[in-house]
């Protein structure tokens, strides 16, 4: 255990205790700017809303860049921790509290060792569903700081403590979030034929859609399409004015990404056709997928750790990151931090559940000081 083990705790569970969701993390930014203040050898800029930037420049030249997100979720907390989240009804349930314990005590061990490399830490807003990486990135972050190398780790609890995972490809998919409302004249269920059935046109719609990935994309890549929301109605005996739907569509290729939104409205405005109603359709976010590249990762599997670390070679996920706007400017990787033991399998991320071994930071923060020392 380094000495800094403690740090990285005390860290940790203070923010566990303060979770805020997108473009809300003020008292999250106060704790951070308060941190990095204090070690006195950060130049601090406030970027996308609520997040910060803290540049560490003893020399001309490029940075290495580190980035970790802020926000957590709407989700209540039920994990069997004495430092529950003193904000009711929203949790670190996707261990955002650890990405950010990391990279404030790498700026702890940056003020010590006082390292002769440029470095960026990057505290990110809003990432589950906002798009704050992407935000920052229109900022001008990458104009402002030229970055050579970016990283960014994500605890899971699928790879045992001691691990991280990672492929030099493929790591996060591209995904849209689309939101579709049908309208049309409500009344009475015993006469439907005096008005318009948006339940039964929704019902249709969402079976269509559902065969878009299946029935119109090649099944050798990587596409889904799930929806989460369905909304029509307050009462048995009354058919309702409007129905909605959420989902989400995930894939490697923006190409087909952009088919999925088309085929989307193509389907909706038949229904609408078939059913006589109208439609809405929003949507509310959008990633690019995140793709690590090949050369750093080589360089990352050339490192000697200290405390054997093991380097696991994973698969693809259909997850998004926002993190993937700042890998299409700048080559970098990011890398799954093991967080798993024999007691906490069961919940993974987003259950109110989830409590990622802490021990899982020490690993994570000698990579980031390796990636320093080494790189």
């Amino acid at each position: 255990m380094s000495k800094y083990f403690s740090t990285l705790i005390q860290h940790r569970r203070e923010l566990h205790k303060i979770p805020e969701i997108c473009y809300n993390e003020h008292k999250t930014g106060d704790y951070i700017l308060n941190i990095l203040q204090t070690l006195n050898c950060f130049e601090i800029r406030k970027m996308a809303k609520t997040g910060l930037v803290a540049s560490y420049k003893p020399m001309e030249g490029q940075y290495i860049a580190f980035r970790a997100d802020m926000d957590g979720l709407k989700i209540t907390e039920e994990t069997s921790y004495d430092f529950k989240s003193e904000n009711h009804g929203y949790m670190h349930a996707c261990g955002h509290d650890l990405h950010m314990s990391m990279l404030l005590t790498l700026a702890v061990w940056i003020s010590e060792n006082k390292p002769l490399k440029n470095i960026l830490l990057i505290f990110q807003p809003a990432e589950e569903g906002q798009g704050g990486g992407k935000l920052m990135v229109e900022e001008g972050l990458f104009d402002i700081y030229d970055v050579e190398e970016i990283y960014a780790l994500h605890n899971i609890n699928e790879f045992p403590v001691g691990s991280i995972a990672f492929n030099n490809n493929k790591m996060f998919a591209g995904t849209i979030e689309f939101e579709i409302t049908l309208s049309g004249k409500g009344g009475h269920a015993a006469s439907p034929h005096e008005g318009t059935d948006v339940n039964t046109a929704m019902n249709f719609l969402a079976l269509m859609l559902n065969t878009i990935t299946s029935r119109y994309l090649d099944p050798i890549n990587e596409n889904v399409l799930s929806i989460g929301i369905t909304c029509g109605g307050e009462a048995a005996n009354i058919i309702p004015d409007t129905s909605t739907i959420r989902g989400t569509a995930r894939s490697y290729t923006v190409n087909e990404l952009e088919f999925i939104k088309k085929k989307i409205n193509d389907m909706t405005s038949g229904i609408c056709i078939a059913y006589d109603c109208r439609s809405e359709f929003k949507l509310h976010s959008e990633y690019i997928p995140a793709i690590n590249n090949k050369n750093i990762v080589e360089k990352l599997k050339t490192i000697k750790f200290d405390n054997n670390l093991s380097l696991i070679d994973c698969k693809p996920k259909m997850t998004g990151e926002d993190f993937s706007f700042m890998l299409d400017k700048v080559p970098g990787a990011i890398i799954w931090l093991g967080a798993g033991n024999d007691t906490n399998r069961e919940f993974g991320l987003h259950n109110s559940k989830y409590e990622p071994d802490e021990l899982a930071m020490e690993y994570g923060f000698e990579l980031f000081v390796k990636l320093i020392e080494k790189i």
